[in-house]
């Protein structure tokens, strides 16, 4: 990382920080860090003489934002899933057999070209901050969403499922890259593998990741195992006493609430999958009135906060409910979700010492740019937050350095992107066929497949970059990245198909 000093200047910034401070304020960044922001440019200047300039007028400079629950593989799977709600998806043969196929054949590339495509098209609309859930495979998902994560050069969070990922993952150390013990599901779940988790986690440091409750069903299964309600069961073990990422929790009972505000974790919820998968709309008046911080995520589909956030203000309103103001719609994917995840001391608002994790949205074009000239803060984030787009990031900086530029990735080609995207996805379709050709498959599906052939727009808010994965490498920037060799690596052995090993559990 380059020592030298960057002074961005004449944008409009939202800090996203705690006294919403904002304005025509200019940025000083060094070694990767904010170390001054101020209004007056010019003294600024005069401070430090030998300065990188970047003139960022037109533009709305906000906080990095954090993706705190993303699901990798879900990039290519929401073609296959689109308008179907959740619930219906394991009576879909071309959905059930598109899971499967990932988690018991699915290769180390496949999976890398996956999350490779999922983690740039989150970049290109602001991710700075990406907690990938991960899959329950052996290990090319674990590896897979590591490399995929180096590449971007995004922060964040890799789920672990099972022994085999921990065993790998406490062999690394990584500076930006962090782990998380993902407890069994509901129908999994048990006291002792519960117990050996949150014991795991202890021992390691890591977060739990706390991933019950998505649906009526899943919260009676807890109900009936336990004789309890998933609150109360994190209550009595004492999960949250150490860090979690608590998520999705939406189904609640009587004296919940107050657990869950008493232990002060925000609740990570995905507005755009709500919707999408029809699954539970959780009792957000209940959470607003016990001040329980929510922070959002992608959960499935495509990464786009800004959408995002226009989502969980559609669901407010359809409950009749009110949406929090400007800053703190804004904070819902920036500073409580770097809170969420336990980043908050480094990431998630605009302030001096903090990482400079900045997304830069061009206001240029004249439908919106005239709200620039209002002199009322709080309104023109209101506009950019009801009317801006993932269209609009134009750039995306990491630790001090663009990863995006003028709306283009840095470190990979997006046409190549395009065409692996085109291509995981035509593979799946035709694995299907070949496995079964009793199911036809859906007109629309085919459709889309043919099209794709003749349109490589498709795919053009994610990026790609080269092939290969090393347990230990050296530091990269933007430089040696585009120069990085692609050369390819053996993927580990898998254990024999009759061993499973989760968190301790060993059964053969």
């Amino acid at each position: 990382m380059s020592d030298s000093i960057k002074i961005i200047e004449n944008g409009f910034v939202f800090t996203g920080d705690r006294q919403n401070r904002a304005g025509k304020l200019s940025v000083i960044i060094q070694n990767g860090r904010i170390i001054e922001i101020g209004r007056r440019a010019d003294a600024l200047k005069a401070t430090y003489s030998d300065a990188e300039v970047i003139d960022a007028a037109g533009k709305i400079i906000l906080p990095g934002f954090v993706d705190a629950h993303h699901t990798g593989e879900s990039f290519i799977l929401r073609y296959l899933t689109s308008g179907q709600p959740m619930s219906q998806w394991n009576k879909n043969p071309i959905i059930s057999w598109a899971f499967n196929y990932l988690r018991k054949e699915a290769t180390f590339q496949e999976f890398l070209s996956l999350y490779r495509l999922s983690y740039y098209a989150a970049l290109k609309s602001g991710v700075t901050t990406v907690a990938e859930y991960g899959i329950d495979t052996l290990e090319h998902s674990f590896t897979a969403s590591l490399e995929a994560m180096r590449q971007t050069n995004q922060r964040g969070f890799i789920g672990l499922h099972n022994g085999d990922q921990i065993d790998a993952a406490r062999k690394l150390h990584e500076s930006s890259i962090h782990f998380a013990l993902v407890i069994a599901d509901e129908e999994n779940l048990t006291t002792y593998n519960l117990q050996s988790s949150i014991r795991s986690a202890h021992e390691l440091k890591w977060p739990i990741i706390l991933h019950l409750g998505r649906t009526r069903q899943a919260f009676n299964i807890v109900k009936k195992n336990f004789n309890k309600s998933i609150a109360q069961l994190y209550a009595e073990y004492r999960a949250m006493d150490s860090p979690v990422h608590l998520i999705h929790l939406s189904c609640f009972e009587e004296g919940d609430f107050e657990i869950i505000a008493k232990s002060n974790v925000p609740i990570i919820y995905s507005p755009s999958a709500i919707l999408q998968n029809g699954t539970e709309i959780p009792p957000f008046e209940e959470l607003l009135k016990h001040k329980i911080t929510l922070a959002l995520g992608t959960d499935w589909g495509v990464a786009r906060p800004l959408e995002n956030i226009r989502s969980y203000c559609s669901i407010l309103k359809t409950l009749g409910l009110l949406h929090e103001q400007a800053y703190g719609l804004l904070a819902l994917q920036t500073r409580n979700g770097a809170c969420a995840l336990g980043l908050d001391a480094e990431i998630g608002t605009i302030e001096t010492g903090k990482k400079a994790d900045l997304v830069f949205l061009d206001l240029s074009e004249f439908r919106m740019n005239s709200i620039l000239a209002d002199d009322n803060a709080e309104r023109i984030l209101e506009v950019v937050l009801q009317e801006s787009a993932s269209q609009q990031v134009s750039d995306v900086m990491i630790n001090g350095e663009f990863y995006v530029r003028e709306g283009h990735v840095l470190t990979y080609s997006e046409e190549d992107l395009a065409r692996e995207g085109q291509t995981i996805f035509e593979k799946l379709l035709s694995f299907h066929e070949q496995q079964t050709t009793a199911v036809p498959l859906p007109v629309t599906i085919l459709q889309f497949s043919a099209q794709q052939k003749n349109e490589s727009k498709y795919f053009a808010d994610d990026t790609i970059v080269e092939e290969g994965f090393k347990i230990v490498r050296k530091e990269r920037t933007v430089s040696t990245l585009k120069e990085k060799n692609t050369a390819s690596h053996e993927t580990a052995k898998e254990l024999p198909k009759n061993i499973k090993t989760i968190f301790g559990d060993d059964e053969a």
